[in-house]
């Protein structure tokens, strides 16, 4: 997990955290995300909402949040962050580098396909991040609108149903992370992208947070007290979508299918 990111010129925290504050947490697979810290960034993999997918019964969030990385010390005294885990239910070995590129963090993956069966997922990297006074959402130009997935506190119809980018109706500025009034929350997600660069930018400092990944979408989370009354903001750079992986392969046809003895690399700046 990732607890903390903060810009030195501004002082800004970008991860975000309960008013009640930080805690560990001894976390079992299965456990619902509610149950956890609900703080920082978490991988998500291989869904990010509770599904069954070949038999198996997948987890809120996937299997990763939950799990005991193991940790690489010797890459550690490289100034390289490298973890790997062997998911409990899929068969997939995950690895995760993470290292500095100048004022850039790079995160480098791979998952590895240990099954004896063609093995389908989503990934998205889930970073809960703090919402100031002046932020707003930058996605590139193409983003004309985006495909719902969940709306609390909206009427905005079922999952799936294209929303305009970023008046969502008449009242809602979503790249404002606005919605006009009254407790709401919204998850989004982009259709495939070009440019895939997606930030969060405070127009009174100029503190900006860019992801660029090459993975194609983002899910694109807006909480303004709609869920558990929170206050928070994530971009989430995704290989796919929608939440569910079943209904990511079945109906939206956006996911990662890989062969027995497969290995999948991607990178997120």
């Amino acid at each position: 997990k990732l607890l903390s990111l903060v810009h030195p010129p501004t002082g800004r925290e970008w991860m975000w955290a309960p008013a009640s504050g930080l805690k560990l947490f001894a976390n079992k697979t299965g456990d619902g995300f509610a149950d956890g810290t609900i703080c920082g960034a978490d991988e998500c993999l291989p869904t990010i909402a509770a599904c069954e997918w070949r038999g198996l019964k997948l987890t809120d969030h996937g299997e990763a949040w939950t799990e005991a990385w193991t940790l690489d010390e010797a890459a550690l005294k490289q100034d390289v962050i490298r973890t790997t885990l062997k998911l409990p239910i899929s068969p997939l070995e995950v690895e995760r580098k993470i290292s500095l590129e100048g004022d850039r963090l790079k995160f480098e993956y791979s998952a590895r396909h240990v099954g004896k069966e063609p093995f389908e997922f989503v990934w998205a990297l889930h970073p809960m991040m703090t919402i100031e006074q002046g932020d707003e959402i930058l996605l590139p130009e193409e983003v004309k609108s985006a495909r719902l997935e969940l709306a609390l506190g909206r009427e905005w119809g079922a999952r799936g149903t294209t929303l305009p980018w970023p008046a969502a109706d008449a009242k809602a500025r979503l790249d404002r992370l606005d919605f006009g009034g009254g407790d709401a929350a919204v998850k989004l997600y982009t259709e495939p992208l070009k440019m895939r660069r997606a930030a969060l930018r405070n127009t009174r400092n100029g503190a900006f947070l860019l992801f660029e990944a090459d993975t194609d979408s983002y899910g694109i989370w807006i909480n303004r007290g709609g869920w558990a009354g929170h206050q928070h903001v994530a971009l989430e750079p995704t290989n796919g979508g929608p939440d569910s992986l079943d209904i990511a392969v079945k109906d939206w046809k956006r996911f990662w299918k890989l062969a027995p003895g497969e290995t999948k690399a991607w990178t997120v700046k």
